[in-house]
């Protein structure tokens, strides 16, 4: 049986749903006003909060990144007129600074390479490491400041005539998918197996590095090694 159409009357006679709704909605809103502002008010002393951090924060990274590029300046123009263990202890008292006040920084992140080079160059190996290995917690998924940072701590390593660990480091920048630094990691490694008279790993590394990177700036330098 058809139903019977409805009349506008009978329309008219229905409450509005939208209206009951909106209605409902304002007298919750009459009830529970203190409550809603304090939730508001709650909400929006997050957001300045938030705001103020992230303000404080880029003031803060603006000047990590002041101090390193200060810090750098000093040291390049220490070297000027110095040697470079006296260019490093004029600085060391500036990065310092640096370390201890904006130690979470990125811009400090990166001065702890560029300080991990300036004690590498002043023959201090065991700073240097440090200074390598706390970066190297910093650099995240960037593959090719990993291969710098690793390529510092096998130096360094190689600086401490500590074999065995230069070579495992080395070879990470080897068996890596980066190619940065990785003919340099290939032409120290058959150094090093060299000194350790290894003489198949080295010339197999040699081999591989001309095949590799075929007529880069090593190329003369390996072709010696072989033919020596």
């Amino acid at each position: 049986m058809a139903k019977k159409p409805v009349t506008r009357k009978q329309l008219l006679k229905e409450p509005d749903q939208f209206i009951s709704f909106s209605g409902k909605l304002i007298e919750f809103g009459r009830s529970n006003l203190k409550p809603i502002l304090i939730g508001v008010g709650a909400l929006f002393a997050l957001i300045v909060i938030f705001v103020i951090i992230n303000q404080v924060s880029a003031s803060n990274e603006r000047r990590a990144s002041e101090m390193v590029e200060a810090a750098m300046a000093k040291y390049s123009a220490a070297l000027a007129d110095t040697d470079a263990q006296t260019a490093a202890e004029r600085v060391k008292p500036d990065f310092e600074v640096i370390f201890a006040q904006y130690g979470n920084k990125h811009a400090t992140q990166l001065a702890r390479v560029v300080y991990g080079d300036i004690s590498f160059n002043a023959g201090d190996a065991d700073t240097a490491i440090a200074m390598y290995k706390h970066a190297l917690d910093d650099v995240g998924q960037s593959v090719a400041l990993k291969n710098i940072v690793v390529s510092g701590l096998a130096h360094a390593y190689q600086l401490k005539k500590e074999y065995p660990s230069a070579i495992q480091y080395f070879m990470m920048i080897v068996d890596g998918t980066d190619a940065t630094l990785k003919r340099d990691a290939m032409f120290n490694l058959a150094c090093l197996y060299k000194e350790a008279g290894e003489d198949a790993k080295r010339r197999a590394m040699l081999d591989r590095l001309l095949a590799d990177f075929p007529g880069s700036a090593y190329e003369a330098l390996v072709r010696e090694e072989i033919s020596g």
